[in-house]
């Protein structure tokens, strides 16, 4: 009996510890997200492709291309395996945009979707739906 507890907890704490961080390389990474716009009126279905590089860490692994207009704060994030998800909500001087996405990590790729739903004053709510993909590039700057 004593035996098959201690089996017990050790593949509970292989469990517990493999959900706690995502699983696959930490450094720099070339992200490029395509949005599809609803909602806004005299825009294009679709907007160009924006590229940008992130350093990604097991505990920083969303996929954000930051605009200083805006203050960004995690409100979940959940790990599973290598797929992340996550909720973001900004506020900026117009208005607030929340964020709900996944992004899966392979050894050197991460594919991923995330929908934006923007408030801003005066105007009617908008909504972004953005396809997500990655590739390892190298080692983070020093």
């Amino acid at each position: 009996m004593k035996n098959t507890m201690i089996v017990f907890t050790v593949l509970l704490s292989i469990l517990f510890a493999g959900s706690a961080r995502a699983e696959f390389k930490e450094g720099l990474w070339e992200i490029t997200t395509k949005l599809e716009l609803k909602g806004m009126p005299g825009l294009p279905g679709s907007m160009p492709p924006v590229t940008f590089r992130q350093c990604i860490t097991k505990n920083d692994a969303i996929p954000k291309n930051t605009d200083k207009n805006y203050d960004c704060k995690t409100i979940n994030q959940k790990v599973t395996g290598n797929t992340v998800s996550y909720l973001v909500e900004c506020k900026g001087r117009e208005g607030t945009m929340r964020t709900n996405g996944t992004a899966t990590y392979a050894a050197n790729s991460m594919t991923g979707s995330s929908t934006t739903v923007i408030k801003t004053q005066g105007q009617p709510e908008m909504q972004m739906t953005s396809k997500i993909t990655g590739k390892y590039v190298g080692p983070c700057p020093k």
